[in-house]
């Protein structure tokens, strides 16, 4: 079973230098696989993909540059980010495969809360209605994953006209709050509580 730990808001910072600590005692066994679930206070972030002109103007938050896959994204209170410290075992070393699982979990994850999301063939993430709502943008190191996922939730997408999020238009960006299948959007905590379902059924 995965163990979660759950951050609350925590700075982008603190929690890259604890995922890092995880993966190492991930590699040699000193710990099982654990999924940290947090939100950040206003940060961009930039992948392997980053070009420069995805940033079209100075940006109102800090920008760190990381290692994982993707160009820019960003996080806000009301986002809710995942990071899959899970190690990828013999039968399981398949980076393709691992991006198409966890895609698939988020799927099931708005599927339990009444949303339809969908894959795009030639893009990571997850859709509802042609607008992403959820970015996955992981590393592995030592067969160890890292960084991860983030799912716009109740966040006001305040930092999205700054960048185009992994080389899309700000537009294409959206949130469950704005897709709400029913009378009210499912609150941050309630995504929680079916991501954590998904995952644990999914990475078993």
């Amino acid at each position: 079973m995965v163990e979660i730990q759950d951050l609350g808001l925590q700075d982008f910072e603190t929690v890259w230098h604890l995922q890092k600590e995880l993966l190492s005692q991930r590699a040699e066994d000193k710990i099982g696989d654990r999924l940290i679930l947090v939100q950040h206070p206003p940060v961009y972030t930039t992948g392997r993909a980053f070009l420069p002109e995805h940033l079209l103007t100075t940006p109102p938050a800090p920008v760190i540059a990381i290692e994982r896959g993707g160009s820019v994204t960003f996080h806000e209170p009301g986002q809710l980010v995942g990071y899959p410290i899970f190690k990828l075992t013999a039968e399981r070393r398949d980076i393709h495969q691992f991006l198409r699982g966890l895609e698939q979990t988020l799927i099931q994850t708005l599927a339990n809360l009444g949303y339809a999301g969908s894959r795009d063939a030639r893009n990571t993430g997850v859709w509802i209605d042609g607008k992403k709502v959820a970015a996955i943008g992981i590393a592995v190191r030592r067969w160890v994953t890292w960084h991860g996922f983030s799912i716009n939730v109740e966040n006001d997408l305040a930092l999205t006209p700054f960048i185009s999020p992994c080389g899309f238009d700000a537009t294409m960006v959206t949130t469950l709050k704005q897709h709400a299948p029913g009378a009210s959007a499912p609150s941050l905590e309630q995504v929680k509580a079916q991501l954590i379902k998904a995952v644990q059924a999914w990475w078993t």
